[in-house]
């Protein structure tokens, strides 16, 4: 069951959900707000993206795809409905597939080892870095971590530091 619900969000974290009643996205996906993140740019994110276990060791995103996704307003409130306002949810809730031109605006890329990511020639906008952590303890058969998201603007000519923790 666990692995289910697990998918079910991985799901929708891609813009796809499983099928069944699921919350509506008020506001209209516009292309042309989110032309921005297809155009060249010099600006540059370096990331990390990790979650802290309880006991305060940390868990990085090593392997996982971390998406860059223009931060227009349907994309916000896309966001804020799956994470119901918070920036890391372990179930998430449903929402809505996305029309398909959402997909041609997100860019990836993977979080090496570290928990590092970098997108390089990103134009200047506001985007939101979403990506995933998720681990078993030791003795346990229970998932921990999540999926989680943060929301950064960039600049040309200027490197952005992100860190993705959920918080």
């Amino acid at each position: 069951m666990g692995r289910l619900r697990i998918s079910g969000l991985l799901l929708l974290l891609a813009g796809c959900g499983p099928v069944g009643p699921a919350q509506k996205i008020e506001t209209a996906f516009d292309a042309k707000a989110a032309e921005y993140a297809a155009k060249p740019g010099t600006g540059r994110i370096e990331g990390q993206a990790f979650l802290r276990r309880d006991y305060g060791r940390l868990v990085t995103a090593a392997g996982e795809r971390v998406f860059l996704i223009p931060a227009t307003p349907y994309a916000v409130e896309r966001f804020r409905k799956m994470f119901d306002s918070e920036y890391r949810a372990y179930f998430g809730n449903e929402v809505e597939p996305p029309p398909e031109d959402y997909f041609r605006h997100r860019r990836e890329s993977k979080v090496d080892m570290q928990g590092h990511f970098v997108f390089a020639n990103v134009a200047p906008g506001r985007y939101i870095l979403a990506t995933r952590v998720f681990w078993t303890e030791p003795n346990s058969f229970l998932t921990r971590g999540g999926a989680m998201y943060d929301v950064v603007d960039v600049r040309n000519d200027e490197t952005t530091k992100a860190i993705v923790s959920g918080k």
